[in-house]
């Protein structure tokens, strides 16, 4: 029986092509764990932003000085600003940057207020608008 050579040369050339496909496969595989891990986190301050919207309006369907106190967790990585200039709009924050924006029935009073975290929140309906105290637990 013969030997043949060609096994010993081509094996190199195949590692050599296996690593060169894998090194080029690896960039775009991370941009994509990376946009994902950032689609969800914007999902989740998205949620946060239209639960909060929600209580808000449930609280102005119940008339003039109707007072209750909601709790609202905020993924770490994001804050909700409300009030302010746009009162009417809670501005979604993720890494510190603007990543959406939800529209509520009724115009938060007051200055302009950024929650994160866990925090608890007094809601209550003024003649001006909603008012919000912020207190973190």
């Amino acid at each position: 029986m013969i030997g043949s050579r060609k096994g010993v040369i081509s094996l190199p050339i195949k590692l050599t092509v296996s690593f060169l496909i894998i090194s080029l496969m690896v960039p775009p595989l991370m941009i994509a764990v990376d946009s994902i891990r950032s689609d969800i986190d914007s999902n989740e301050m998205t949620e946060a932003a239209e639960e909060l919207a929600d209580r808000i309006s449930k609280v102005n369907g119940r008339g003039i000085s109707y007072k209750t106190h909601v709790e609202i967790s905020i993924p770490k990585d994001g804050y909700l600003v409300i009030g302010g200039d746009e009162a009417k709009v809670i501005r979604i924050y993720v890494d510190g940057r603007l990543v959406g924006r939800t529209l509520m029935a009724v115009p938060v009073a007051g200055a302009e207020k950024v929650l994160h975290g866990d925090v608890l929140l007094e809601l209550s309906n003024d003649p001006g608008g909603l008012a919000v105290r912020v207190t973190e637990l």
